[in-house]
């Protein structure tokens, strides 16, 4: 019960910063400009709490905390007058063009700052990573064949400097798409080069999974555990009853070492008997299992995958920078991010199907409560990234948000008059209906994962 409602705390925190920073933009460029704002909004639904300032500005706080607006409207009603008149306010449709388009910039352009304040702190503070030292090898695999080894650290990719196994997944990704060829350089006693030549259908293959372990690297602080979480259907591990959750003791009356040596000798000894020991609810229990070919006649093959298991990770350093560079640091960090989402979206447009892997305000929640568990700097990195998406966001060409803001008042200005209140309402209408088609589909992914 506490677990969950710490989760509830975080996912509030976290999607209330965000509209905040955002919706601030939106004011605080209005307020530059001596303009008149009606309302603060923050979530929707009943009011649970409003303060009006001297301006006349209405802060409002509503019971679902989702979502958030700042009303600058373009006339203003009776009540109100007074606060215009007195401080001599401005309405939207008053100030000049290039106003206007700041005023509807000012959300994305507040989270984009908040991203990189948020960057420059946590490089300036430092940043706990992980050394990129490997723990075990898979035996059939890229790594294996071009001869890496458990505890070799990987020092530099086609000559870049890497220093953590996130920007060493992206870095491979990256170069992949480029080259094909990578060159690595490994740090084991003595430098070591080795070269990685991916062909094109890996690359396809390899779009949505983890670049890392798909070349058979497991990273220090992981480590492969022999229960059985997945057993392929029709395999031999499947026909001989092994169940999911069977913990491997022995093979051929030997004590299981780690997953290279057993993937080698199974690998070794195709359409054989193998004789494997298994633990099942504090029972051992001996089985035979004839394994089968797979690829070829040369490999044998059982059927089922191991866990993979988190454990103490002792190879941490601190990533610290001065004033200075992390300054500079941030604005690239978020340039990067900028490029990794823009990425993203265009991997998403590619298929009707990726629709099905876009995620919604509970995984985003979720995410950032098991973040702030284990390191909040972590946590923070992430707030740091959702402020990115949430200003590309709000930049799509949709109506009801900024984009789609600055798209119908550059239109009004090429056409030379205002669009009319009933068209701008059928625009509105349209656009929410779809907004909230898009969140269904994220709603229904995020309800899929838990």
């Amino acid at each position: 019960m506490l677990s969950i409602l710490y989760d509830i705390i975080i996912f509030i925190i976290t999607i209330s910063s965000l509209v905040i920073v955002h919706e601030y933009g939106h004011f605080y460029i209005a307020r530059l400009f001596n303009i008149y704002i009606e309302c603060f909004s923050l979530g929707f639904g009943k009011k649970i709490f409003q303060y009006r300032d001297k301006y006349g500005t209405n802060y409002i706080l509503r019971l679902i905390p989702f979502g958030g607006y700042v009303k600058i409207p373009d006339y203003i009603h009776n009540s109100n007058i007074k606060y215009v008149k007195k401080f001599k306010l401005l309405f939207f449709d008053q100030i000049n063009f290039l106003k206007q388009i700041l005023i509807i910039l000012g959300g994305p352009i507040a989270n984009i700052i908040f991203a990189i304040i948020i960057y420059w702190i946590i490089f300036f503070i430092g940043l706990p990573i992980k050394k990129n030292i490997i723990n075990e090898i898979n035996y059939i695999s890229i790594a294996n064949l071009i001869g890496l080894k458990p505890n070799f650290e990987i020092k530099k990719i086609n000559g870049m400097n890497i220093n953590n196994w996130n920007f060493l997944n992206i870095s491979l990704i990256k170069n992949i798409n480029t080259h094909h060829k990578i060159n690595l350089e490994l740090n084991s006693n003595f430098i070591k080069s080795k070269k990685l030549n991916i062909d094109n259908n890996f690359l396809k293959f390899s779009k949505e999974k983890n670049l890392i372990l798909m070349l058979g690297i497991l990273p220090k602080g992981l480590k492969i555990n022999p229960t059985i979480t997945y057993i392929i259907p029709g395999s031999p591990a499947e026909k001989s009853k092994l169940h999911v959750g069977d913990k491997i003791i022995s093979v051929e009356g030997k004590k299981f070492i780690n997953w290279y040596n057993f993937q080698k000798f199974i690998y070794k000894n195709p359409n054989k008997i193998i004789h494997i020991n298994i633990k099942r609810k504090q029972k051992n229990i001996d089985f035979k299992i004839l394994s089968s070919f797979r690829k070829s006649k040369k490999i044998g093959f059982l059927g089922f995958l191991p866990k993979i298991i988190n454990i103490k990770n002792d190879s941490k350093s601190i990533y610290r920078l001065n004033f200075i560079k992390s300054f500079k640091k941030s604005i690239s960090e978020t340039f990067k991010s900028i490029k990794l989402i823009l990425n993203s979206f265009i991997y998403l447009l590619n298929s009707k199907k990726n629709i099905y892997k876009l995620n919604g305000p509970l995984s985003i929640g979720h995410i950032a409560s098991i973040l702030m568990r284990n390191n909040f700097i972590y946590y923070f990195m992430f707030l740091s990234l959702i402020n990115i998406n949430l200003c590309i966001i709000n930049l799509l060409p949709i109506p009801i948000l900024d984009g789609g803001q600055l798209l119908l008042l550059i239109f009004e200005k090429i056409i030379g008059k205002k669009l009319s209140y009933k068209i701008k309402q059928i625009i509105y209408t349209i656009s929410i209906i779809i907004l909230i088609i898009i969140m269904g589909f994220t709603l229904i992914n995020d309800f899929k994962q838990f």
